[in-house]
């Protein structure tokens, strides 16, 4: 039988020392002959010595609490405990107050990792204070109380004393009575554990020791790995480990340290991306021990509850590490939901228990977030990015598979019951994790399309891109690219980046999805019609108005052969190219095929009736704008439009068009919008911009004013103050000020909207041309007002 590698032992004394791969040393004493003989070299070789590694650069941040401490040692007295989860610099800050002791004080230092540990170095501190051999010996030996002996020599040293009991991660041992107050020293312990009776005993004060703050760490790894690196990239990876001070010393230590290569930090960032826990442990010295290397500092402290008696604890963690590194809802791991489920390693009954073993071992923490209805506040579960990556890092792949697929049960609970929308909101970074997961993706699709259309329906596409852009590539790697269900999240996909603003991304994904629909032409012809809806749409916005028209009634002709000519579906076809043919110069057209429309819309039927007959209204309405702006030469929006022929000037003078009609169209659009959408919906934002132009041209305008201000307020809030459509408004905005005689916003917005309009969408778009009449009317407002 061959002896464990990660176990070496060598002869001492009357025993062996065995030294494990963790940087725990376990002594094993063998007595013979007479149980008085004293053992010789069996406590530590000094307790005046700190058993850590040094400083390898200044404490960051910390101020606060190194004041605190230092105020605890003048003041003397008092237990203070530094608790956190592993590797947040707990026995650095230790062994900073630990170097700072200068005569008459004295430091001494115990490693209280294990309760052999503790009993030797305290009984050597007890003969450092002045206990005699004979008095050492007979706590060795049982015949006297050893924590006793410990602490009467502890009250009566001549000299203020600090004393450090590092590593105390299992505090059972100092319930013993190896913990006390004295009034001649400070007491200053180092435990991973945040509650535990023994804290309570000896009234000590709590201090928890966490992540640094983003430019600390920072600093930290400039201290650490001098040189030339960029500012931004050495916040950027400490952001990326989770600021936390072992990650950043581990990577420090690495760039500090190369021979063969020489890393910039923006490559030692792209390289984390492959293995994160592997590199990083690649920055700690060759005798470093468990607490010093990422794959085994978390370890250690789930091994611990294990021995204790809490396995499940492990397997809570594995279950955390499928999701992602937002909080979790504690609604998530209730028993309720686990036990119909079935969570590998995971008790339903268990789980309480498991859970409060990781908020003991300061693994996990208990936070409230905002997110319920009425403004409740929701209790949630949260981990550290980089334990959660560890833990995942070494789950065995036979149990892979189980737990993403619980994980995934889990997160399709929560989101059928979440109850409401800000509730469910913190369950979708746990979907999108799932969704990335090839076991268990094709199981969250229904709830990803869930999330998706819920976005999808009141306007908020940026946040329902990622799940729409999951399910697409959950697709593909499931190989069924060509389902049809897939077919439709692929057009889903091309209509939310283009509802987001990406215009030019979305091309090349409803092109792909068009050629996947037109393959299934005749299983499932309506795939077709849609993904040429929406390609069309992307043709529109890029200026190229004729592929539009074409797409669109290829579109046409597949709805009304299959839906009807009075489907809503149907309809939405035709008052897109009432939009193309008005953008081209075709007046006419446009408005011979608005009155089409609007002989329709009483007729309209199917799911989305109501929407696309106020969809209609508004394209109707600003077709009529359009056609009577160009009719008058005064217009200040006739730069920006599409030169008519005379032929088209003549239909629309046989339209009777008015500012009144206009305006009256306008309004009606609007008012349907706000009645089907809501008044603060992206698209009632479309029928208020469309409205304030038509109360300018009408002369109100302060309406119109206030008008362009609400949608500017609706799409940054939606949309993002980049968005193409926000950019629009605020050109439109700066128009009208400049109009009007605002000189200076009006530049100001002018400039700001040209500058973004032209770094987006390229000098040509139409917007981009707007956007510049803005800055040419702000312009010529300000010489006006100099002259």
């Amino acid at each position: 039988m061959s002896e464990d590698a990660s176990m070496r032992a060598a002869a001492y004394g009357q025993g062996r020392i065995f030294q494990s791969e963790r940087d725990i040393r376990i002594t094993e004493h063998h007595h013979h002959g007479e149980p008085g003989r004293f053992v010789p070299g069996a406590g530590p070789a000094s307790v005046r010595v700190a058993l850590s590694a040094p400083l390898r650069s200044a404490l960051r941040d910390r101020a606060g609490l190194r004041e605190e401490l230092l105020a605890a040692l003048d003041a003397g007295g008092g237990v203070h405990v530094l608790h956190g989860f592993g590797g947040c610099g707990k026995t650095a800050v230790a062994r900073w107050l630990f170097d700072q002791l200068s005569p008459p004080q004295v430091a001494l230092w115990v490693d209280a990792s294990t309760e052999s540990q503790l009993r030797a170095g305290m009984l050597a501190v007890a003969a450092d204070r002045g206990a005699s051999a004979e008095e050492v010996r007979a706590a060795q030996e049982g015949r006297r109380a050893a924590a006793d002996l410990v602490w009467q020599r502890l009250d009566m040293s001549p000299e203020p004393w600090l004393l450090v009991l590092d590593n105390a991660d299992d505090p059972k041992p100092l319930r013993d009575g190896w913990l006390r107050n004295s009034p001649r020293g400070t007491v200053l312990v180092t435990s991973r554990q945040a509650v535990d009776p023994a804290w309570t005993g000896a009234g000590a004060q709590l201090h928890r020791v966490d992540v640094l703050p983003v430019a600390e760490a920072a600093q930290l790894l400039h201290d650490l790995a001098p040189g030339d690196h960029q500012p931004e990239a050495t916040v950027r990876l400490a952001q990326r480990l989770g600021c936390h001070p072992l990650a950043l010393t581990l990577a420090g230590g690495f760039l500090s340290q190369q021979l063969l290569e020489s890393w910039t930090v923006e490559e030692y960032l792209e390289r984390l991306g492959e293995d994160p826990v592997t590199l990083l442990d690649r920055g700690a010295g060759l005798e470093s021990g468990a607490r010093e290397r990422l794959s085994r500092t978390w370890h250690l402290s789930l091994d611990a509850l294990e021995q204790r008696g809490l396995p499940e604890a492990k397997s809570i963690v594995r279950l955390l590490s499928c999701w992602g590194h937002a909080p979790v809802p504690l609604a998530m791991l209730a028993p309720s939901a686990m036990v119909t489920v079935g969570v590998p390693g995971i008790a339903a009954e268990r789980v309480e228990s498991g859970l409060r073993g990781l908020l003991s071992a300061s693994l996990v923490d208990l936070i409230e977030v905002p997110g319920g209805a009425d403004g409740r506040r929701v209790r949630c579960v949260t981990a550290h990015g980089l334990l959660l990556e560890t833990i995942a890092a070494g789950v065995p792949e036979e149990r892979r598979t189980e737990l993403d697929r619980a994980a995934a049960a889990l997160v399709n609970q929560a989101v059928r019951h979440g109850g409401d929308a800000n509730t469910a909101r913190l369950v979708e970074p746990h979907l999108l994790a799932v969704l990335t997961r090839t076991t268990a993706a094709r199981d969250v699709l229904d709830a990803a399309r869930r999330v998706r259309d819920s976005y999808d329906t009141v306007g908020r596409w940026s946040d329902a891109l990622p799940f729409a852009a999951g399910m697409v590539a959950a697709a593909s790697a499931a190989g069924a690219v060509e389902d049809r269900v897939a077919v439709a999240d692929a057009i889903k996909l091309g209509e939310v980046i283009h509802a987001s603003g990406d215009f030019a991304g979305a091309e090349p994904v409803l092109k792909k999805a068009l050629a996947a629909a037109t393959a299934r032409a005749e299983e499932a012809p309506l795939l077709e019609a849609d993904a040429c809806v929406q390609l069309g749409w992307c043709y529109g916005r890029s200026g190229r108005y004729a592929e539009a028209v074409r797409i669109h009634l290829r579109a046409g002709e597949i709805r009304h052969h299959v839906l009807g000519p009075t489907h809503a579906d149907t309809v939405e076809t035709l008052y897109m190219n009432v939009d193309s043919q008005r953008l081209m110069g075709n007046y006419g057209e446009a408005l011979r095929l608005a009155q089409q429309v609007t002989d329709l819309l009483p007729h309209l039927h199917g799911e989305r009736r109501d929407e696309i007959a106020a969809r209609a209204l508004l394209t109707i309405a600003a077709a009529t704008r359009q056609a009577q702006v160009v009719r008058t030469p005064r217009s200040p929006w006739r730069k920006t439009s599409a030169s008519p022929t005379s032929a088209a000037l003549a239909d629309i003078e046989a339209q009777g068009l008015s500012w009144d009609l206009v305006r009256e169209r306008a309004q009606a659009a609007l008012d349907v919008h706000i009645a089907h959408f809501g008044p603060d919906h992206p698209q009632t934002a479309a029928a208020r911009h469309n409205f304030a132009l038509a109360a300018w041209d009408h002369g109100d305008q302060l309406t119109a004013i206030a008008e362009l201000r609400k949608v500017i307020e609706i799409r940054t809030v939606h949309l993002g103050p980049e968005h193409p459509w926000t950019i629009h408004v605020i050109g439109l905005l700066a128009h009208c000020l400049a109009l009007q005689g605002d000189t200076a916003e009006a530049a100001t917005l002018a400039d700001r909207a040209y500058a973004d309009a032209l770094r987006l969408l390229g000098p040509d778009h139409l917007i981009s041309r707007e956007c510049a009449a803005a800055r040419d009317a702000a312009g010529a407002a300000v010489l006006q007002g100099d002259g």
